[in-house]
């Protein structure tokens, strides 16, 4: 990789030297940064002088600001995503604790709520977290030092952590009446029992995390290559790899091999374990990262003065619409079948979403035109929201997508004060089920109400010390 172009002591143009770093970045890609090299224009001054010499636009100041409106726009437009995947969330475990499974599976909106949640959210929330940690710990821009880049990725990695020693803990000895014997505690707390739907759920995140982490610098030389095949191949690589690893079943995931099953698909399992593999599910972590790099490149290219053929970005858009629907089809033909322990043979293959021998590449590919539609619907949304006075849009929306937009950014703790609600009111193991779908509806909004007030107590309480 070149040498990164450095501002000169002098007083840049502020349109130049407030975005030295895309366009480093842009010439780097482009390689044309060995000709502003040897051009001996290495301040930020001369990096301006030759860009506009070359055709390129000068008008890096509208467009810096297009930049942070844009990006500013994405992700509020991510969390009203992830807002609107915890109302999902809550809601199907809802209808899973109250709701009688006759009710569930035969009636089309819990069917509906549940296939929708199985499918999108876990996948959904493991896309969002892959966007957010490439801006937050793999791109850093901040140039932050070791300590503090470490730092942030520790407490990024054990918050998922505590919430799911809470989950299990809250289920174990909340809802199924675990003697309360040091050893089981000890089980527990090192995940030997992964008791309830929230602890391997929440460990994939940091796993995830930890695992690409290592890995953020070929990451990015790879995509700052002047070779556009390494960039494709790079691409490739992380999406391919993980759809790879769903073929590497583990055939006996007894005993202290337990824990394996945290990590990759098992056939053989045991009592409490983990449903959700986390390393198959790099595939919707990897697209995070990507759509971060991606959005980033367009920017940089559009800020430097690039005219993007308006046809050819509908026809990539539409043609990927496309692609990604066709491979829904082999999960929409089995639409009828419970998604939530979902392995079900297919004329294409085995379609399962986790537990034993899953997830299968057939359920990661068939739930990405799905989460495509529900992304583009929140992305517009959020758009029409922020131009409101101009589409004259009513209140109660604008209300409604900023409190969307809350949980989205709030989700860990939404997702364990509702998981710790459901654990003290399951009744199935005195068999009773005892809400209709309306009825369910009420103990979501409550739940969802209850750790908002939960949230304000603590955002209002008297800090100390």
């Amino acid at each position: 990789m070149h040498r990164e172009i450095m501002p000169s002591s002098g007083q840049a143009e502020p349109s130049c030297r407030n975005f030295q770093h895309e366009i480093t970045d842009y010439l780097e890609t482009q390689a044309l940064l060995h000709d502003v090299e040897a051009s001996g224009r290495t301040s930020s001054e001369g990096v301006c002088q030759w860009v506009q010499s070359h055709g390129f636009k000068d008008s890096a100041k509208d467009k810096g600001a297009l930049r942070l409106d844009f990006m500013a726009t994405l992700h509020r437009s991510l969390d009203v995503f992830k807002g609107v995947l915890v109302v999902l969330m809550t809601y199907a475990h809802v209808n899973l604790t109250l709701m009688s499974p006759v009710l569930q599976y035969h009636s089309a909106i819990p069917h509906f709520i549940g296939n929708g949640a199985a499918g999108l959210c876990f996948l959904g929330f493991m896309f969002a977290y892959g966007f957010s940690c490439d801006r937050a710990y793999f791109l850093d821009r901040r140039d932050r030092g070791t300590s503090e880049l470490l730092f942030r990725l520790g407490r990024s990695a054990l918050l998922p952590v505590l919430g799911a020693w809470t989950c299990s803990l809250a289920w174990g000895f909340m809802c199924f009446k675990f003697p309360l014997d040091i050893r089981i505690f000890a089980n527990m707390l090192t995940f030997r029992l992964a008791v309830g739907n929230g602890a391997d759920f929440l460990l994939c995140f940091p796993i995830c995390l930890l695992t690409m982490f290592p890995l953020r610098h070929a990451i990015g030389r790879e995509f700052a290559s002047v070779n556009a095949w390494r960039r494709y191949l790079c691409a490739a690589v992380m999406l391919f790899a993980p759809l790879g690893l769903t073929r590497c079943v583990v055939a006996d995931c007894t005993g202290f091999k337990k824990y394996l099953n945290y990590f990759l698909e098992c056939s053989v399992r045991e009592l409490w374990s983990p449903n959700l593999p986390a390393l198959p599910h790099l595939f919707y972590f990897n697209l995070g990262i990507l759509l971060s790099r991606g959005v980033g490149n367009f920017l940089s290219e559009y800020e430097l003065g690039q005219v993007f053929d308006e046809r050819k970005v509908v026809a990539a858009f539409v043609a990927t619409t496309v692609t990604l629907a066709i491979l829904s089809y082999p999960l929409m033909t089995v639409w009828a079948a419970n998604f939530g322990n979902l392995s079900v043979a297919s004329p294409w293959g085995t379609i399962s979403r986790g537990f034993s021998d899953g997830p299968s590449v057939l359920w990661l590919l068939g739930n990405l035109f799905g989460l495509e539609l529900l992304m583009i619907v929140c992305i517009s949304i959020q758009i029409l929201v922020e131009r409101s006075q101009a589409y004259m849009l009513p209140r109660l929306l604008q209300i409604l997508c900023r409190e969307l937009e809350h949980l989205g950014a709030n989700v860990l703790l939404y997702l364990v004060v509702a998981d710790m609600c459901l654990a003290g009111l399951y009744r199935g193991a005195q068999g009773q089920f005892p809400l209709d779908v309306y009825g369910c509806g009420l103990v979501t909004l409550t739940i969802v109400l209850v750790t908002r007030l939960i949230f304000y107590l603590a955002s209002s309480s008297r800090p100390t010390g």
